[in-house]
């Protein structure tokens, strides 16, 4: 065998793992690029669930409110009238 023979099926091989080690190193790296995507994706999911939670919390305390706010008008209607009755019935001037 001579050298040629020898050079360039080793040549060819080196070659060969050259290129299979590169593939590996950019599958590594595109690998690395997406766990770290997905990490941010968990991440801003995490927060728009808080985010989420927040807002239900703030509806519920809202609708709270409104229903307060009705029963006092309702309380506050109520009390309008037995002061105009009171008023008749005294014949008071009760326009204060």
């Amino acid at each position: 065998m001579t050298l040629k023979d020898w050079a360039i099926p080793t040549i060819t091989v080196v070659f060969a793992a050259g290129v299979t080690v590169a593939g590996f190193e950019a599958t590594a790296e595109d690998t690395e690029d997406l766990q770290d995507r997905v990490g941010q994706l968990e991440s801003k999911a995490g927060k728009q669930e808080v985010i989420d939670l927040k807002i239900e919390g703030v509806e519920k305390r809202l609708d709270k409110m409104e229903d307060l706010q009705s029963q006092m008008m309702a309380l506050q209607q109520q009390q309008a009238v037995n002061m105009a009755a009171v008023c008749q019935a005294t014949n008071a001037s009760c326009s204060r």
